[in-house]
């Protein structure tokens, strides 16, 4: 697959975020602080020429160059006026950011405007824009990518405080289409998509005197990491919808959705990683190939979320993983495929887990590790395990289940594994029916029927017409037990 380097373009957004307040703001401070910003962050801007007016400055053929490399964007003309209130804004024009691979990124708008202002703790910036196009083009050999992303109606705010950076954004509409071809890998597709009210608001902590262009290597930033550097942000959006083709001759497939509105969560510090996303439901028709018709699937709302500590010293934190979906549902076509005599249960899918506990570990140290090849300072340990809810109905069967483990990690600086303690309860309802059902479709032998039958007998006792529990105990010294009954 090819490859851009549109990464190395972040340094012309940290050029803004290292501005100095002045005691006022005119066109002409502006101008050299932002020279001033780039110089400090290993970065130069040039301009073919500078036009001084009343109050303004315009800049032609602009050029953001890191030092010793060739230019990483250009903007054909900046206009940067004083304003009433105060600030100065900014009036770019055609936006283009270089690349030194096979392809080119080109940003295009319409009314767009940047302002500058006094902040606490520097320049802080807005923007708005009646619209935003980043248009992408990548043609290497017969590989290609070629696209759009268009946010409509898009605003912004970003501000300096004495120890974070804080950000703004909203914007109604975000669209993009691509077109992506890879022969030697059968990739032959198009992609679209339509989001509906789109906000995002954050804050990125700075310890005093981390300067971001700084961060270029993993040392660097775990070291900032460590110092306080942190991150946290919450984005949500609307209603959206999207349709992907995929043209390939062995297996052709076209998608097509429509996504409720959903909310994504991080936190990310030196303390913990904490992310999550749910949305409402999503509407779903696929047409899988050889099929004469599509195939429809709904859900509810369905979310994940993690939580893990980054550094917790001789203290354990805790950790956490939630998957929930709730409601799915196949229409009568996607059933017809899996199941045509209608022998199973054709009811919705409903899946749910919880887990927590607790555990020791150092995240950075294990990065670095990976980065030098030298051992990590500390072995991670886990130190409990909660399964506070299990739960999954399907085809007519229902699965539950909770416990509760501790870890003895005595064996583990040998080499050996932690050796857990504690009981799990799990409950099975309508297995025996579902082995059934499997069996009349052929999915099932009578040998794999009779051995999943003997299974559930071995370590299942009964709890009513078709219902199984089962207690499973792990005790110390690493043997298990199930309903009293000693496996290992």
């Amino acid at each position: 697959m090819f490859r851009t380097n549109v990464l190395m373009t972040a340094p012309v957004m940290a050029i803004l975020m290292c501005g100095t307040a002045q005691a006022a703001l005119t066109a002409d401070q502006v101008w050299a602080d932002l020279q001033a910003a780039a110089v400090s962050g290993g970065m130069k801007i040039t301009v073919a020429t500078e036009v001084p007016g009343d109050g303004e400055l315009t800049l032609n053929g602009v050029t953001i160059t890191p030092d010793g490399k060739p230019a990483i964007a250009t903007i054909s003309e900046v206009s940067i006026v004083e304003q009433d209130d105060g600030s100065v804004a900014f009036f770019p024009g055609e936006i283009r950011l270089e690349n030194t691979g096979p392809g080119k990124v080109t940003i295009t708008h319409d009314e767009l405007s940047v302002s500058a202002f006094e902040d606490a703790g520097g320049l802080g910036y807005g923007f708005d824009a009646d619209s935003l196009t980043v248009a992408v083009n990548i043609v290497e050999g017969a590989n290609l990518f070629d696209g759009t992303f268009d946010l409509i109606a898009a605003g912004g705010r970003y501000t300096r405080g004495t120890d974070a950076l804080g950000l703004e954004m909203s914007a109604d509409q975000l669209v993009y289409n691509f077109t992506q071809k890879d022969p030697s890998l059968g990739i032959d597709s198009v992609s679209s998509s339509d989001t509906a009210d789109l906000a995002l608001t954050g804050e990125l902590t700075l310890p005093e005197g981390i300067n971001l262009m700084s961060l270029q290597d993993t040392p660097a930033f775990i070291s900032a990491v460590r110092a306080g550097l942190g991150i946290s942000f919450e984005a949500t959006q609307g209603i959206s919808t999207g349709e992907a083709v995929e043209n390939n001759p062995m297996m052709p497939v076209s998608v097509a959705y429509t996504a409720a509105p959903g909310t994504t969560s991080v936190t990310a510090n030196a303390d913990v990683f904490d992310v999550s996303t749910t949305v409402e439901g999503l509407d779903l028709t696929l047409r899988p190939p050889m099929v004469p018709m599509p195939v429809t699937a709904t859900t509810g709302a369905f979310g994940v979320g993690m939580a893990m500590p980054v550094t917790t010293g001789e203290e354990a934190g805790e950790y956490g993983l939630q998957i929930t979906m709730e409601n799915l549902v196949l229409d009568d076509a996607a059933w017809g495929m899996i199941d045509a005599g209608n022998v199973l249960e054709h009811g919705p899918l409903d899946v749910a887990l919880d887990l927590g506990g607790l555990v020791k570990v150092d995240v950075l140290d294990l990065m670095l590790a990976g980065e030098t090849g030298a051992p990590p300072a500390s072995t991670p340990e886990m130190q409990s395990l909660d399964i506070r809810t299990l739960a999954i109905q399907a085809l007519g069967a229902m699965a539950t289940g909770t416990g509760s483990f501790t870890f003895d990690n005595s064996m583990v600086a040998m080499g050996g594994p932690p050796l857990p303690v504690g009981t799990a309860d799990v409950r099975v309802e309508g297995g025996n029916k579902l082995i059934d059902g499997l069996l009349a479709m052929g999915v099932l032998t009578q040998e794999d029927a009779m051995g999943a039958r003997m299974m559930m007998a071995m370590f299942g006792q009964p709890a009513g017409e078709d219902v199984l529990t089962s207690k499973i105990e792990a005790r110390e010294g690493g043997s298990i037990f199930v309903n009293g009954q000693q496996i290992q």
